[in-house]
């Protein structure tokens, strides 16, 4: 079962190079990335936090959005400590609990803002139907996931089967609170049409007041979700065969024969 939740990364080198940019532009990289999220995250908190208070974190995209910032922000920290550690590094070393931490944020963090982008267009703002969003939701249910898209391509971190736990284990821990939220009647900071206002669910499209809905919508993401980590398996591994560096350091693990040899 541990194994599961292990985290088997080569540090410094599969956290901080790239299979596209030298080490020092990929720091710069993912400093830029990390002040994106963060002056982002300031925005959304100023259209959305100010007038929800702490209704603010009651929704799947702000808990979403939340992490994504903090995990990016982990990545910069950790990607910059290894820089340090790559002109003396000439092995794997220990990957510190730090580090670790990060890269168990990082594999939640990627499929889950896809998932939020598929439950987002589909269910609460339905493509079809659309309603107009201003910008700083746009980023919020799109915008980050392309973001963090370029950020898995331009990394090296490893993906596999196995890492989707993270995930799940996000997606599952906001299926609970939706429930508590329901059970507790906590209800919304607005009233709503249809339930007196300490029964309003959190998505009208999600009610736990309607159980039967609640409980398709809740295996269909959970599909979704394992979708979508089948699709980052598939993306790393394309990601990989494109890498031809790390194809070498593969064959060599592997005992493999190179094309000098």
């Amino acid at each position: 079962m541990c194994q599961i939740f292990s985290i088997d990364v080569d540090w410094p080198y599969q956290i901080a190079t790239s299979p596209w940019m030298n080490p020092l532009a990929y720091v710069i990289f993912n400093f830029v990335l990390a002040s994106t999220f963060l002056a982002l995250q300031i925005l959304h908190f100023s259209d959305f936090l100010v007038g929800n208070g702490i209704y603010y974190f009651f929704y799947l995209t702000n808990w979403a959005i939340c992490f994504e910032t903090a995990t990016v922000l982990c990545l910069f920290v950790s990607v910059l400590w290894g820089y340090t550690l790559l002109p003396t590094a000439d092995k794997a070393l220990p990957t510190p609990l730090f580090v670790r931490i990060t890269v168990a944020m990082w594999y939640c963090a990627q499929p889950i803002s896809l998932v939020v982008v598929l439950l987002y267009w589909t269910i609460v703002n339905p493509i079809w139907d659309v309603e107009p969003v201003i910008f700083s939701s746009l980023w919020a249910h799109f915008l980050d996931w392309i973001a963090l898209l370029i950020s898995l391509f331009a990394c090296r971190i490893p993906f596999s089967f196995k890492n989707g736990i993270w995930s799940l284990m996000f997606l599952l821990t906001y299926l609970a609170w939706t429930i508590i939220h329901f059970v507790a009647r906590i209800g919304t900071r607005t009233p709503c049409d249809d339930y007196p206002q300490e029964l309003c669910p959190l998505y009208s499209q999600f009610d736990w007041n309607q159980p039967q809905g609640a409980i398709i919508i809740t295996l269909a993401a959970l599909v979704g979700l394992l979708l979508v980590v089948l699709l980052y398996v598939g993306f790393v591994k394309c990601r990989d065969a494109c890498d031809q560096k790390h194809t070498v350091l593969s064959d060599l693990e592997e005992g493999k024969p190179t094309a000098k040899e």
